[in-house]
Formats: structure tokens, C-alpha cells, sequence
């Protein structure tokens, strides 16, 4: 069995032509989902980056009766999926040029045999270059990182000049060498990550053009998460940034394209397994965003977090994730398969761990709290979820979730704020709180996440029960 997972990081589901999308070039992406089981119900779990790869390798919370993860580094006594194949015999590897994942301590390679990463995003400090310019090209309130990060930022890409110069591209063309020395091996596990589509959106400018052509005024490629008209950040400055992470979105569709290709000209596209999904989704004044750019969860009084870096000063305003950012995409193309499913069943980041064993004919553990979707792809019966949940442990905030297709519910137990409600289907901009007008429905959504983490509700009451 050969295996690959592709995660695509602050992809938005709705930026892809399988899911709806009309506007966005994704071919490649479309292509891929022809030939998968395409999950229509895919949502988030533990938010963001970081808790989220936590549930991806480990299918369980932080703690017993804790359903969630919050930012917190892989520990080296935590038994990871990759360490699970290999003491199976199942060779592993890891492709990444996520550098929050694998520096600082972070320990998300934690299991692998063999691990690479292409380092420089994300401020990582990997290409000093004293000829780059300090001088910041935005006033510092629209830009989400510090001087020195940003500084870093800019010196990491000042090589550039060709397609493959850029990290999404250079971390796939890195997974089809290896692919070339090793797609003969019988059984691997390779996990292909990169950063991309996440910010700073600066893809090559062909890209750009495609959805921007000719823009003059100022760039904005890495907001602060926030309000940003309130960061002094115009209407036809969000467009132009939404065509950058479109160009973003179509940059890493070539790059799945170039590993369909190589995957069938080394004759294993068809024998492979392939997932691909995002860890969440990301805003920047599209429909439903509420005026926010990035992917905020609590801002302070300047309207933002992550101005300059700095943590939210003042009052702290509390809102839900809402339906972009905790949407994602999820396809899972099996072996030999070649055409496309449509799978309603709601499926979470904790599924791909036992999902992955699976295939390799493993049983999951226990302790997983995550099921394996190759039974509702074989369409064999099971049981239905009524809804997935999502949780965020950052910062000053604990916000838990409840979704479906039609709702999202949203409540604090440590009392930041009263629980909302979001009708998705009535009122697609997600700016009304209508929980006081679903009584009921609030009720039976809070008792179901209060039953998937009672860790964190331990001494709450329902505020909905009669």
C-alpha cells in the first residue's frame, strides 16, 4: 500500500471548482476529485495550524475528557501515526515547508524515518540578506507581523525569479524527486505539506494577473486578523488581496497537477492512495467573512490581533469561526479508484489517522477518537454524525462549536461571552446571532458538544436548559 497526504494549509473549500467554485483555476484540484470520494461535510476540529496537526497524528484531545488540542508540541512520549507505520514496518517520510511545524520545537515530525523541510516560511530565519530594504512598503497597522519577522519574510524570498523559487512549488518538485527514488518501495506513508495558500498571498505575479490584472495601488499581503476596514484597509485593496490568494490557491493546484503527473508517469497513480484536505480555511471580506480578514476569533479594541505581532490589547470582543474558515476540503482517492463520489457523512481531522491504518490494514487503537471513513466510501451503513466540532484553546479564548450543513453553534464555557447561533442557509453573510430564536436547536447542539468534550463543560450548565 502506498499512501500520500497532502495537506494544503488555509486552503478554503469554497476556492475550488469540486466544491462549487466558478471563478478560481483549479483543474488540477478537479481532476483529483474526479477520481475521489469527495466529503461534502469535511469540517475542522481542533483550530488552528498547530492543534490541528495534533489531531491529525495523535485522532484524540490533549487529555482524557478534553476532545480538543491546543498550540502545544508534539511530546516525545506521545505515540504519533508515523511512529504507529513504522512499527509496522511501514516506511514513512515527511515533505514540509511548514516551519512552524518542525521549528522551534515543534516536533510535528515526530515518528517519521526521514523528514525534509524546505525551510524560509513564515519568518523563519534562513536566508540573511543585509541588501534587502528595512522599509516597511504598508503603515505597520495593516501588516500582521513584526519589523523583525518581517524583515525575515522579505529576505527568505528575495531570490526568486522562477516558479519553482517559490515554497509550494519547491517543496512538490522536492516529493516527486523523492517519488522518482522511491515510488518502487511496496508499502510508504508520505505526508506532503506546505504552508501555501496561507499568508503572506505573494505567488508569482502571473498568478495575480489572472484575477487582478494591472493593480497599481498598495499591497496587502498579509493582514492583520481583524476588521479591516477598521485597519485603514480599502474595498479595492480587499479585492486586490483576494486575488492574491486566489493566485495563491492556483499556484498549489499546479503543483498537485505535478504530482498527478509524475505519480502516472511512474505508472503508481493508479495503485496510490491519495487524501488531500486543509487544516481550516481563511478570511478576507468574502460572503459570510463579517468585514474580517485573516481568521480572528477574538480581537482587541483596536479591532485586530496580530497587529505587528502583538497580542489584542484593551476589551477583548469574542465572535464564532465561522462557515470559511471552518469548512475544508476533503478528498480521499483510494487505490484503483476513478471516479468521483459525493459522501455526505460529516468528517473530521481526527478520521485521518485511523483512516491512514486502515489502508495499511491495521486496526486503530482504542484510544482514537477518530473512525476510519474506508467503511462509508465502500458504502457500507453507519452510524451518522448529526454534527462535527470544533474548538480553539489560544490565547484568552475557549471557544467550542457545534456544526452541520445548516448551522453552526457557537458557546464559551468560561463565560466570554452568550453562545450564537448562525443560520447558513437563510442568512449566508453570518452576521446575525439567532440563537435566541432556536431555543430548542441551541439545546440539543450544546448537550451534543458538551457530551464530545465533557472535559470543558465539567460544571457548566446548559444556559438552554429548561
Amino acid at each position: 500500500m502506498k499512501v500520500i497526504f497532502i495537506m494544503s494549509d488555509s486552503y478554503r473549500r469554497d476556492h475550488i471548482g469540486a466544491y462549487g467554485n466558478e471563478k478560481i483555476y483549479t483543474p488540477n484540484l478537479d481532476k483529483l476529485a474526479a477520481m475521489s470520494n469527495v466529503f461534502d461535510q469535511a469540517c475542522i476540529g481542533s483550530f488552528p495550524t498547530g492543534p490541528n496537526r495534533r489531531d491529525i497524528v495523535l485522532s484524540k484531545g490533549f487529555k482524557p475528557n478534553h476532545a480538543f488540542n491546543p498550540w502545544i508540541n508534539i511530546a516525545n512520549d506521545e505515540v504519533t501515526l508515523a511512529a504507529r507505520l513504522n512499527n509496522n514496518g511501514i516506511h514513512t517520510s515527511m515533505i514540509t515547508d511548514v516551519a512552524n511545524g518542525v521549528t522551534r520545537g515543534r516536533n510535528m515530525y515526530q515518528g517519521f524515518e526521514y523528514y525534509v523541510c524546505n525551510r524560509g516560511q513564515e519568518g523563519d530565519g534562513f536566508a540573511a540578506d543585509y541588501n534587502v530594504s528595512e522599509e516597511m512598503p504598508v503603515p505597520h497597522k495593516t501588516i500582521r507581523y513584526n519589523v523583525g519577522t518581517y524583515r525575515r519574510v522579505q529576505e527568505n524570498r528575495a531570490y526568486r525569479r522562477y516558479e519553482d523559487d517559490f515554497f509550494a512549488p519547491g517543496t512538490y518538485k522536492m516529493a516527486c524527486e523523492w517519488l522518482e527514488r522511491n515510488y518502487k518501495r511496496p508499502d510508504f506513508f508520505l505526508w506532503l505539506e506546505t504552508f501555501d495558500p496561507h499568508e503572506p498571498w505573494d505567488p508569482p505575479q502571473w498568478h495575480i494577473d489572472r484575477y487582478d490584472p494591472g493593480h497599481t495601488g498598495r499591497v496587502i499581503e498579509f493582514p492583520p486578523y481583524g476588521f479591516y476596514r477598521k485597519l485603514g484597509i480599502t474595498e479595492r485593496e480587499i479585492q486586490h488581496t483576494q486575488a492574491r490568494y486566489a493566485g495563491e490557491c492556483t499556484m498549489v493546484d499546479g503543483c498537485i497537477g505535478r504530482l498527478l503527473a509524475t505519480l502516472d508517469k511512474l505508472q503508481i497513480l493508479d495503485e496510490v492512495a491519495i487524501i488531500f484536505t486543509s487544516d481550516h480555511g481563511i478570511c478576507a471580506g468574502f460572503v459570510g467573512d463579517a468585514g474580517c480578514s485573516g481568521k480572528p476569533h477574538f480581537i482587541g479594541e483596536e479591532g485586530a490581533w496580530l497587529i505587528e505581532g502583538r497580542r489584542p490589547e484593551g476589551k477583548i470582543t469574542w465572535f464564532p469561526l465561522r462557515a470559511g474558515i471552518a469548512r475544508i476540503p476533503l478528498f480521499v482517492k483510494l487505490p484503483g479508484q476513478k471516479k468521483g463520489r459525493r459522501i455526505q457523512r460529516i468528517a473530521q481531522p481526527w478520521d485521518i489517522a485511523p483512516t491512514v491504518m486502515d489502508l495499511f490494514g491495521l486496526k486503530p487503537p482504542k484510544e482514537f477518537q477518530g473512525e476510519s471513513l474506508i467503511p462509508v466510501m465502500a458504502g457500507r451503513k453507519v452510524k451518522p454524525r448529526q454534527y462535527g466540532f470544533n474548538g480553539a484553546i489560544q490565547g484568552q479564548t475557549n471557544l467550542r462549536q457545534a456544526m452541520n450543513k445548516d448551522w453552526i453553534y457557537s458557546c464559551w464555557p468560561t463565560g466570554e461571552r452568550e453562545p450564537s447561533l448562525l443560520d447558513l442557509k437563510n442568512n449566508p453573510k453570518q452576521d446575525k446571532n439567532v440563537a435566541k430564536k432556536h431555543p430548542d436547536l441551541c439545546r440539543r447542539m450544546h448537550a451534543a458538544l458538551a457530551k464530545f468534550d465533557p472535559g470543558a463543560f465539567e460544571g457548566v450548565q446548559n444556559p438552554w436548559q429548561k
